[in-house]
């Protein structure tokens, strides 16, 4: 993480370490160029055609953090999901990798830190280098499980397409067990 010239977390108004996203020019660069290279196979895979991609955010959570769960691109409001913002498609590049045994290297092994779909009723513990694309709307609810060794890092892109992406359940049909079949 030291192309993200990360030195401490945010702390919160008790000095206890919390969340901390940031941006980093070079490190966003490295991830654009290999993103680039996937374009094709996304918009072909999502059916959608790339209009950009925001800043990317770092995301460090110290050990004892985690991540509300969340819409990517909507909020819920007076009982219904609005969308506020220009995003389709996310990712999450994972930093770390996931470690529940010793010995345990700290600069890059996290114990919890699973990028969890709880509507869908699983998630993923973090794989350094894994990329996971999903929809960025109200569909896939999204948050990071507690820390509980060491800090998760990762990389959150967020995908704008030229016209806004309409999940179509019919066009994924199944679940997370026949959509990752060959990753689990």
């Amino acid at each position: 993480m030291d192309i993200c010239d990360f030195i401490a977390p945010d702390k919160d108004k008790d000095m206890n370490p919390v969340l901390t996203i940031k941006t980093a020019e070079r490190a966003e660069s490295l991830i654009y160029e290999r993103l680039l290279l996937l374009l094709p196979e996304i918009q072909a895979h999502f059916q959608v055609l790339y209009k950009g991609t925001e800043p990317i955010h770092f995301e460090w959570y110290p050990q004892g953090c985690k991540g509300e769960c969340h819409a990517e691109n909507s909020n819920f409001v007076r009982g219904k999901w609005l969308r506020t913002k220009s995003r389709d498609i996310t990712g999450v590049l994972f930093l770390t990798e996931y470690q529940d045994q010793i010995p345990y290297e700290q600069d890059y092994e996290v114990y919890g830190g699973k990028l969890e779909f709880p509507q869908h009723h699983f998630g993923f513990n973090p794989h350094r280098g894994t990329l996971i694309l999903f929809p960025s709307d109200p569909h896939f609810i999204n948050g990071t499980s507690d820390v509980f060794v060491g800090d998760a890092f990762q990389a959150r892109i967020q995908i704008a397409a030229q016209t806004p992406y309409l999940y179509d359940p019919q066009k994924f049909p199944g679940n997370y067990t026949t959509w990752f079949a060959n990753e689990i």
